[in-house]
């Protein structure tokens, strides 16, 4: 996909509505990068309808329709550093900090542990993980803490955003346990539930090795791991704040409906 750099202007002209010859108020499109979702085949997959529902709720409060570019996970965080666009999903580190203006957080996920059923362990810290092999994504930061743990603690096998292939590898013993995320207020019950459908007819293919299943570790490596927007700190014109505004636009309504469906 051809690079089309987004300069700071073009984000303040697309955030104000300009209306069409005919009246009609316009929805100007604002490219948004974001890492791709493979399937074994390396083919990008639909978009989860949870995040495809909180980038509907913010582009509608900005009066806007995003546009998403999905690239693998190194190849966004470089385009958004060198100020391509605007980026949803990339996790907070120092160097990025220093170098993207974030948001405030958007949505939030649980980093869970997937295992054999036959090879389940302890897990309360990330000093249980010492000596396994860790599947991840391949250019994804799962945060400070275990991002330097990698190679010294444990040692991690990067495959592509494929979740069928991560899950594959942990089945055939090629790793000893696999990150997920999933969306707050599911449990580890419901993720396994959603592994089971989901690699039920993948399964075949293994072959016995795939009779041990799947299980979820109680204890997630994270909880409340947030989602932010970012945009290069030399290229935000306004776009973070107006964002941030939108974001608590969203939470109060949010909050408004729960407390309406609360008895006194």
């Amino acid at each position: 996909m051809k690079r089309l750099p987004i300069p700071g202007l073009l984000l303040a002209a697309a955030l104000s509505c300009m209306p069409r010859a005919h009246g009609a108020p316009a929805l100007p499109v604002v490219p948004l990068l974001i890492g791709d979702t493979l399937d074994e085949q390396g083919r990008p997959r639909p978009m989860p309808a949870v995040k495809r529902k909180v980038l509907d709720a913010v582009a509608q409060e900005l009066g806007v329709r995003f546009e998403p570019r999905t690239y693998p996970w190194a190849r966004a965080e470089r385009y958004a550093i060198e100020g391509v666009g605007l980026v949803y999903g990339l996790p907070k580190t120092a160097d990025r900090l220093r170098a993207l203006h974030y948001s405030d957080t958007a949505s939030h996920n649980s980093l869970w542990l997937v295992t054999r059923s036959d090879a389940t362990f302890p897990f309360h810290r990330l000093d249980d993980l010492r000596g396994k092999t860790v599947g991840t994504v391949r250019g994804y930061s799962y945060g400070l803490e275990f991002d330097s743990a990698r190679g010294k603690l444990f040692r991690t096998d990067e495959d592509i955003s494929s979740r069928g292939t991560r899950l594959t590898r942990l089945m055939l013993k090629r790793v000893d346990v696999v990150l997920l995320f999933q969306p707050d207020g599911l449990s580890a019950k419901d993720l396994e539930d959603s592994i089971r459908s989901f690699m039920a007819p993948r399964l075949p293919a293994i072959g016995a090795a795939a009779n041990t299943g799947f299980s979820v570790l109680p204890k997630p490596l994270s909880t409340d791991s947030g989602q932010f927007f970012a945009i290069a700190r030399s290229k935000d014109d306004g776009i973070i704040d107006r964002i941030n505004a939108a974001l608590a636009r969203i939470r109060k309504r949010e909050e408004d409906a729960r407390r309406q469906r609360t008895p006194n």
